[in-house]
C-alpha cells in the first residue's frame, strides 16, 4: 500500500537528513584522520628540531656515541611513545632509542629511508611506513642538523600510526554521536512540520489528480491565508480558465477538422519561418509525407515551385498561384498561395492549396496527342488520294495504264486508312471495356504455331525464316482469341522490319507459374531512348520505314491494352545492330482485371 502524504513528507526530510549527515560523517572521517596525521608530522617535526639542538653540540665536538644514545634514551621516556634516531651524514645510525650495543651496530644503513633523503636533500622529511626494527606502521619525521653550513647529521623522530588512528577513532565516535543527535531532532521537527501540510497539501493533490484524469469541475475547498490556500485558490482559478479554453479550443478543432477532412485539395500552412504549422492528410497521402508539422517547409516538400511561392507570399503578403508536377508520385497540381495570419505581434505566414489536375492534364494530353497523330496519320493517305484523284482527273483516266496504277494506288491508301481506322476501333473497345475477356483452357504452343502458319507466307515473301519451338509450357487458362492478337502484332512486326534473309523465332516455356512467349529477330534493334515507349499511340522509332512496311503506329498499344486485359505482361529488350527480343508473361490461371 502507498504510504501516505505525511509520511511521504516526513520520510523524504528525514531521509534527505539522513543522506546527508551520512554524507557529512562518511567525508568527514578520512579528513580527520589525514588533519589527525598532519598534526602529528607538525608536532614531531618541532620534537625533531628540539632533539637536533640538544645534539648539535655533542655532534660537532664528536663526543661517543654513548653520550648521544643516553640523550636520546631519556627523551624517549619523557615522550611516551616516540622513536628517536640520530643519523650520521653517511646514513650510519649513531642513536636510536628502540636499539643499543650490539642491536644498534647492527642496525642497517638509513641513507635511503625516505625521511632521512629529504631531510639531507630539503632539511627536513616525512613518511608513514612500516618499521622492521619495531615490527609496526609509524610516522616519521626528520630534521637535519646543521651548524655553520655543514651537515652534522639528522634528528628524526617517529611515533606510531596505531596511536593516530586511536585518536580518530574517538573523534568518529564523538562526531557521529553528534550526527545522531542531529538526525534525531531533524526527524522530530520534519514529523511536527509535516502534520501541518499534509492534510491542505493532499486535498490540493487529489484535486490536482482529478484534473489531470480530464475532470475539470473538481475544485479544492482548503480555506487559509497562508502559500498553501493562495495555491488552492490559483489551481481552482487555473482549473475554470483552462476548461472554459479547453471547450473553445475543442469547438475550432471540430469545425477546422471537418473542413480539412472534406476538402478533396491538399492544403499547408506555414509560419513566417517557414516551419509547416498544418498538413492535412490529404497532402501527406498525396507526396509521402511523414510528419510535416514542426518541420521546415524545403525539408518537408524538397520542390522548387513550392519554394517559390511560398517565398513570393511570404515577402508580398498577396496571392499566388503555381503550378507543380511531382515527379516521385508522377502527379501534376495547380497550387494556389496566399497569407496566413500570425500570431499576435508576428508577421503573416503563408496557406497554399494542392489540387491535383493530373487526371485533367493527362487527358488533355492524351486528346492533344491523337487529334495530332491521328491527323497526321490521316493527312498522308488523304493527300495521296487526292493528288491520284486530281491527276485522273487531268487527263489520266483517259490513259489506261496510268490510271490503273492511280487507282492502285488510291486502293492501297485507302486500305491503309481503313487500318488505321479498325486499330483505332479496337483501342477504343479495349480501353471502354466494351468487349470483355472470355477464358478457355488452351495450349499455347497451339496459338503460337497458328500466328506462325498464318504469317508465313509474309515471312516467305520477305526472305525471313520463320520459325517455332516448343520448350514446355503449361496449358492456360486465358483469352486465346486475345493472345492471339498480341502475338500476331509482335510477331508481324518482327517479320516486317527484319531484313532480307534474316530470322524469327518464337519460344514457348515454363515460368512465373504460367508460360513465356519469347519472340526473337535478328533485325537492326531499337535504340535504348526509344524502348521506354514504343508501347504509346502512334510512336514509331523509323517513321519512315513504319509507312513503308504499312504500319499504323498503334499495334504495340494494342498489344499492351490487349496484355492488360488478360493479366498478361509485355517486356522488351534490344541492341542496335542485334536484334530485339519481345517476352509475353501469361498467368497459368485467369488473372483478368475487373472491368
Amino acid at each position: 500500500m502507498m504510504p501516505g502524504l505525511r509520511s511521504r513528507i516526513a520520510g523524504t526530510a528525514v531521509a534527505a537528513t539522513a543522506a546527508a549527515l551520512l554524507a557529512v560523517f562518511l567525508l568527514v572521517g578520512p579528513a580527520v584522520r589525514a588533519r589527525s596525521i598532519e598534526e602529528s608530522q607538525e608536532a614531531l617535526l618541532s620534537e625533531a628540531a628540539l632533539m637536533a639542538r640538544f645534539v648539535e653540540e655533542p655532534l660537532a665536538s664528536g663526543s661517543e656515541t654513548a653520550l648521544l644514545d643516553r640523550v636520546v634514551d631519556e627523551a624517549a621516556r619523557e615522550s611516551a611513545g616516540r622513536r628517536f634516531t640520530i643519523v650520521a651524514p653517511d646514513g650510519h645510525v649513531l642513536a636510536d632509542s628502540a636499539a643499543s650495543g650490539a642491536e644498534l651496530a647492527g642496525l642497517e644503513n638509513h641513507a635511503h629511508r625516505p625521511e632521512i633523503a629529504q631531510a639531507i636533500a630539503a632539511g627536513r622529511g616525512t613518511s608513514v611506513r612500516h618499521s622492521a626494527t619495531v615490527g609496526d606502521d609509524l610516522i616519521y619525521v626528520a630534521v637535519a642538523i646543521r651548524r655553520g653550513g655543514r651537515l652534522l647529521g639528522v634528528s628524526r623522530v617517529a611515533r606510531p600510526v596505531a596511536r593516530v588512528e586511536q585518536e580518530v577513532g574517538r573523534l568518529r565516535r564523538s562526531i557521529g554521536w553528534a550526527l545522531a543527535i542531529a538526525f534525531l531532532l531533524t526527524a522530530v521537527l520534519a514529523l511536527s512540520l509535516s502534520a501541518s501540510l499534509a492534510g491542505p497539501l493532499r486535498e490540493i493533490m487529489d484535486s490536482a489528480r482529478l484534473f489531470a484524469a480530464g475532470d475539470l469541475s473538481a475544485r479544492s475547498r482548503v480555506d487559509r491565508s497562508d502559500e498553501m490556500g493562495e495555491l488552492a485558490q490559483i489551481l481552482n482559478r487555473s482549473a475554470d480558465q483552462l476548461q472554459a479554453r479547453l471547450t473553445e479550443v475543442a469547438q475550432e478543432r471540430a469545425r477546422a477538422g471537418a473542413i480539412l477532412s472534406s476538402m478533396d485539395e491538399g492544403l499547408l500552412a506555414v509560419d513566417h519561418r517557414g516551419t509547416v504549422l498544418l498538413a492535412n492528410d490529404r497532402l501527406c497521402r498525396a507526396l509521402s509525407l511523414r510528419n510535416p508539422a514542426g518541420r521546415h517547409y524545403l525539408e518537408a516538400l524538397r520542390q522548387r515551385e513550392v519554394a517559390a511561392l511560398v517565398d513570393d507570399v511570404l515577402r508580398t503578403g498577396e496571392r499566388r498561384q503555381a503550378e507543380l508536377h511531382v515527379h516521385h508520385v508522377r502527379r501534376s497540381y495547380a497550387l494556389a498561395g496566399g497569407p496566413f495570419p500570425g500570431a499576435e505581434g508576428a508577421p503573416h505566414g503563408a496557406v497554399l492549396t494542392f489540387h491535383d489536375i493530373t487526371d485533367r492534364r493527362r487527358v488533355e494530353q492524351i486528346r492533344r496527342d491523337f487529334v495530332a497523330n491521328a491527323s497526321h496519320e490521316l493527312r498522308t493517305p488523304l493527300t495521296s488520294i487526292r493528288g491520284f484523284v486530281e491527276a485522273l482527273e487531268d487527263g489520266a483516266l483517259h490513259e489506261p495504264e496510268n490510271a490503273q496504277r492511280f487507282l492502285g494506288k488510291i486502293r492501297l491508301h485507302a486500305e491503309r486508312m481503313a487500318a488505321l481506322v479498325a486499330d483505332l476501333l479496337e483501342l477504343s473497345r479495349l480501353e471502354s471495356g466494351e468487349r470483355p475477356a472470355r477464358a478457355e483452357v488452351l495450349a499455347p504452343m497451339e496459338i503460337v504455331e497458328d500466328v506462325v502458319a498464318a504469317l508465313s507466307d509474309l515471312a516467305a515473301a520477305g526472305q525471313i525464316t520463320l520459325s517455332a519451338r516448343d520448350e514446355g509450357a503449361p496449358e492456360l487458362e486465358t483469352d486465346g482469341e486475345r493472345l492471339r492478337g498480341i502475338l500476331e502484332n509482335i510477331v508481324e512486326n518482327a517479320v516486317k522490319y527484319t531484313p532480307p534473309g534474316g530470322k524469327v523465332e518464337v519460344t514457348v516455356r515454363s515460368g512465373n507459374g504460367g508460360a513465356e512467349i519469347v519472340v526473337e529477330d535478328d533485325g537492326p534493334g531499337i535504340p535504348a531512348e526509344h524502348l521506354p515507349r514504343i508501347f504509346e499511340r502512334f510512336y514509331r522509332v523509323d517513321k519512315a520505314r513504319s509507312r513503308a512496311v504499312g504500319g499504323t503506329g498503334l499495334g504495340l498499344s494494342i498489344v499492351r491494352h490487349l496484355a492488360e486485359s488478360i493479366g498478361a505482361r509485355v517486356s522488351v529488350t534490344s541492341e542496335v545492330g542485334a536484334g530485339s527480343r519481345f517476352m509475353v508473361e501469361v498467368p497459368a490461371l485467369r488473372k483478368f482485371p475487373a472491368t
